[in-house]
């Protein structure tokens, strides 16, 4: 056998034991794969926030991200609130879980569109303002043209009348 798997054999457990840990305290162990609709829900509303938290780190370089860091938590927050209802309502008789589940359903999503304005938010204020470019641009285009017409003026200062009115086309 490979002397580098006999080595990474005494670790398989501590890798199995990190992996079983709950990233969500109070949720059940099986949601990870349930196809219950209570952890479907579930697993929705975090990989929200989670592409929210990935987007406003991403969103960090060189911007104060202060307020889209406090929106996620603040979303944060609000799934683990999601979350105790949805343990709870996935513990309710048929009819009654349906009806719970399908109100928690309406949160959730309004929960994934807030994500989803957090993370455009942060978006755009990573991308380059391409309209900062025009004013340079217009700078640059009102400096050459008071260039050229102080050069048209220096031009006409030595030309006699006859010759400057001929070339502007007043004969």
């Amino acid at each position: 056998m490979d002397p580098l798997v006999l080595a990474g054999l005494p670790l398989l457990p501590v890798a199995l034991v990190l992996w079983m840990r709950r990233r969500h305290p109070g949720m059940p162990r099986g949601w990870w794969v349930s196809q219950s609709e209570a952890a479907i829900l579930h697993r929705r509303l975090h990989r929200g926030v989670d592409e929210t938290r990935r987007a406003v780190a991403r969103a960090g370089a060189g911007v104060s991200i202060d307020q889209l860091e406090s929106l996620t938590e603040d979303l944060d927050q609000q799934a683990i609130a999601i979350d105790g209802k949805l343990v709870k309502a996935s513990r309710l008789p048929g009819k009654a879980r349906h009806k719970v589940l399908v109100d928690l359903k309406h949160r959730v999503i309004e929960t994934e569109k807030l994500a989803v304005r957090v993370r455009e938010l942060a978006v755009d204020m990573t991308k380059p303002h391409v309209e900062d470019a025009d004013d340079g641009n217009h700078r640059i285009r009102d400096k050459l043209d008071s260039l050229e017409q102080a050069r048209r003026e220096a031009y006409d200062i030595g030309l006699p009348t006859t010759i400057r009115e001929h070339e502007r086309g007043e004969t």
